[in-house]
């Protein structure tokens, strides 16, 4: 069964790039329906992560609470400069 869905433009001309890009990577061309079947059957094992990223913010406070009470003291004392060698490998 085949069905139809609109496509934006700019997703349309990525979605292009995907295949061409999968294309030369693998030697093998792929058609843009086993292509759209495979980006699902991605996104339905990483349901989680998926649903993540396009979660509407700013969070509720709740939210906020959960995330704050993530938070724990480790009991080691840093400053900015050493946050910015840990994260980015140099001052900033």
């Amino acid at each position: 069964m085949s069905e139809n869905i609109k496509v934006r433009k700019e997703d349309k001309q990525i979605f292009d790039m995907l295949q061409a890009e999968l294309t030369f990577k693998t030697g093998k061309k792929i058609t843009q329906q086993e292509l759209f079947s495979n980006i699902i059957n991605f996104t339905r094992y990483k349901k989680n992560s998926f649903f993540g990223r396009i979660r509407k913010l700013p969070l509720s406070e709740k939210e906020i609470e959960k995330l704050k009470g993530l938070r724990s003291d480790w009991g080691i004392v840093t400053d900015e400069t050493e946050i910015d060698m840990i994260i980015y490998g140099a001052e900033r």
